[in-house]
């Protein structure tokens, strides 16, 4: 008989989502059978879309009042995953970022279940001095009854040992992972992606994948451009809070910049770039970062979380917050197509090697059959 799993997010869009998709749609269901609690606080439609294909096939699907920051709503949608929680009766529990993993495990320890916590990134290194503190307080507060941290990266592992103070023997390195399609799919979405684009055959175009907040960086990406390093243009693909002050800076920007809005499916938009940039403040292994190596994209990023691990030999690596050192990057790869070429060719192959949904998924599977 499969063993249940209840994962919990409160986020239901980009990376988080991309992670929880992998998980409710690709376990196998030999012998695990999941089930999904959801805030609809924080819902994109591709989120929507993944609950109604569960609810579909019979999965079991909760919405609970979620919300981002800290208020009177949290103790609303404690009761209510405290009554998922008995109703289910999972073997395991899996949290997913910092709400869910705050509350969830909170909830795990009373009702005696073992608990599995992926914080997908390190929130108390960007949410402010005075809310990172609190956050901060929390983690420690609660990694004696964290089963097990499952992190998506070695650099975010070490974070959570050497600032949260979590026991080493307890933390387990799942990195994520992306599907890796054939050069000649690749080669076609790219042709008609840039042809429906309207990008010709001989200019240079940056891509930047994300949610539109300080973390990602992407004021620094516009600032690196006042530089002109070279490129025909930026696509900006992603929406969020930050978007119309990001707007307003990029129209003072020597270089066009083509903000995309959020796209359910990043695939076309990747495949039609020519660098892939990830300026992050703060991250941990981005899906996007993976996702346009797979497409042979060669990749400029910062050196922060789990990136540089990934893109070491095979893309290039800036300080974070330095416009001037992105700013040279990426006019060194825009008027080198055959380093691009290269870099491009070297990123999908260590993808291809050592970050596939396959990996990905057993990991994370054994993971669960060692806490349960």
């Amino acid at each position: 008989m499969a063993r249940r799993v209840l994962i919990v997010s409160e986020p239901m869009e980009y990376g988080v989502l991309s992670y929880l998709e992998r998980l409710c749609e690709g376990l196998d269901g030999s012998r695990w059978e999941p089930a999904l609690v959801f805030s609809p606080r924080r819902m994109a439609p591709q989120g929507r879309r993944l609950v109604r294909r569960l609810a579909a096939r019979g999965r079991r699907v909760r919405g609970v009042p979620f919300h981002r920051g800290i208020g009177s709503g949290d103790a609303r949608a404690a009761i209510a995953l405290l009554r998922e929680i008995r109703a289910f009766r999972p073997d395991v529990l899996h949290l997913h970022s910092t709400k869910a993993g705050l509350v969830g495990r909170m909830l795990g320890a009373l009702v005696r279940t073992p608990t599995l916590y992926t914080p997908h990134g390190t929130s108390w290194h960007y949410t402010g001095r005075l809310l990172g503190r609190v956050q901060l307080a929390f983690e420690r507060a609660l990694r004696h009854v964290t089963t097990t941290l499952v992190s998506v990266c070695p650099e975010e592992a070490s974070a959570f040992v050497d600032e949260v103070g979590f026991d080493a023997t307890r933390v387990r390195v799942v990195r994520n992972g992306v599907h890796v399609a054939e050069p000649e799919t690749v080669a076609q979405s790219r042709a008609a992606a840039r042809a429906a684009l309207g990008i010709g055959p001989r200019e240079v175009w940056l891509g930047f994948v994300g949610r539109l907040t300080a973390e990602k960086g992407t004021d620094v990406l516009l600032r690196a451009l006042a530089a002109d390093p070279g490129p025909d243009g930026l696509l900006v693909v992603g929406d969020g809070p930050d978007r119309a002050a990001l707007e307003t800076a990029a129209r003072r920007s020597p270089v066009p910049v083509r903000f995309c809005g959020f796209q359910d499916d990043v695939s076309p938009f990747l495949a039609a770039a020519d660098v892939f940039v990830q300026p992050s403040r703060s991250e941990g292994l981005p899906f996007a970062l993976l996702e346009a190596m797979a497409h042979g994209v060669p990749v400029v990023c910062a050196r922060v979380g789990g990136m540089p691990g990934v893109v070491d030999g095979c893309g290039v690596i800036v300080p974070p917050e330095d416009p001037a050192a992105l700013a040279d990057a990426l006019r060194d790869l825009v008027h080198d197509p055959a380093g691009r070429r290269a870099l491009g060719a070297a990123g999908r192959a260590r993808v291809a090697r050592d970050f596939g949904d396959g990996a990905m998924l057993a990991g994370v599977e054994r993971a669960y059959e060692a806490a349960a």
